[in-house]
């Protein structure tokens, strides 16, 4: 009898145990929606997120805990973004985004994604980097793989890769005065660029970042080496791709230059005389790739021999961005491809990480 009841009393413990766990971490990882895109973290709560990242990779511990928060922010739109379908031109709702580029200004951390069907317009998403919160969208003019950001802390312009058909690859940019009125949520229409450049010989872009006056343009390439190029910027902050020497130039030190890199990379980003690139593909543990940066004057083909220092990160890294001395890291694990799998780790916001002890 006295057993019966101790079965019937642990049954109800763990009943009552589940049921509560259940309830938080569904009231931690219910959709929230703005307009019809979620806001809200879709795999896991902040507490479980940070858990089960720190598990796996116990390295990454010191580089986030830092006094400067927040610390993580959540990507959204990942099981519902609202956009404008190719079709019609109509809003409707995307269950399909699959976010590709990062940019940090000093207002918003900022997000591209591009539906994997094609069936909608690409979008960019914009948190507030004091707290993580989602300020707004814009939906892009077209369904580019948005691969890339950059934005110019000169003329304070967005940059993002874009492509013209199957062969020729473009880059798009937001002026200041765009990037501040346009909302979609007060609209519901695409935002047309306000510039639009072509890359001579250049097939697609598959990554961009800014640095000292001039953008840097990656070729992601799966089975061989990619393409790295420089494009110095002019005063009026557009990209020099052309061969025209008697260009006025920002910057005397920059000059238009192609090498080849490492295979397999998604981002790039400069860090205290280093190259940082992120190299990811598949399930696998993906890396950031560090290599000596001389100033551009000898630069070496980027590959594995040079390769300074190689960190473990998550799998399905996509873009990184350095923003005084932290990284930001974003993962593409959190989209509906991938997040069912599971036998990997996934990712459903931006990591900053502190570069200090990450580099050590």
């Amino acid at each position: 009898m006295h057993k019966k009841r101790w079965g019937i009393g642990i049954a109800l413990i763990l009943v009552v145990g589940l049921g509560t766990y259940f309830y938080w971490h569904y009231q931690s990882t219910k959709t929230t929606l703005v307009d019809g895109t979620n806001t809200s973290a879709v795999i896991a709560s902040d507490k479980e997120f940070y858990q089960t990242l720190i598990k796996k990779y116990p390295k990454l511990k010191t580089t986030l805990d830092q006094d400067e928060k927040p610390e993580t922010y959540v990507i959204p739109g990942l099981v519902s973004t609202k956009s404008v379908k190719t079709s019609s031109k109509a809003t409707g709702i995307s269950k399909d985004m699959d976010p590709q580029g990062l940019a940090v200004t000093d207002k918003y951390v900022i997000i591209s994604a591009y539906s994997r069907d094609k069936k909608y317009n690409s979008v960019l998403y914009f948190l507030n980097k004091k707290t993580g919160t989602f300020v707004k969208q814009i939906v892009l003019p077209n369904t580019s793989h948005v691969g890339g950001l950059a934005y110019d802390t000169v003329s304070k312009r967005l940059w993002v890769t874009t492509e013209a058909g199957t062969t020729t690859a473009t880059l798009s940019a937001y002026d200041a005065k765009t990037l501040t009125s346009a909302n979609f949520e007060k609209t519901h229409t695409t935002t047309k660029f306000d510039h639009v450049i072509t890359l001579p010989n250049v097939k697609r872009a598959s990554f961009i970042t800014y640095h000292n006056n001039a953008l840097y343009v990656g070729y992601f390439n799966l089975t061989n080496q990619g393409k790295f190029l420089s494009y110095p910027l002019k005063d009026s902050g557009m990209p020099d791709v052309t061969s025209v020497k008697n260009t006025d130039l920002r910057g005397s030190d920059i000059y238009q230059g192609s090498y080849k890199t490492n295979k397999r990379l998604q981002g790039v980003a400069f860090f205290k005389g280093q190259i940082l690139f992120s190299q990811s593909y598949g399930t696998k543990d993906s890396k950031l790739l560090t290599f000596d940066n001389d100033g551009q004057k000898s630069w070496i083909n980027f590959d594995n021999d040079d390769i300074l220092k190689e960190v473990a990160l998550p799998p399905y890294l996509e873009q990184i961005v350095v923003d005084g001395g932290n990284l930001y890291a974003l993962f593409e694990s959190g989209a509906k491809a991938y997040r069912n799998d599971k036998s990997t780790f996934h990712s459903d916001r931006v990591i900053k990480l502190n570069l200090t002890p990450l580099l050590k």
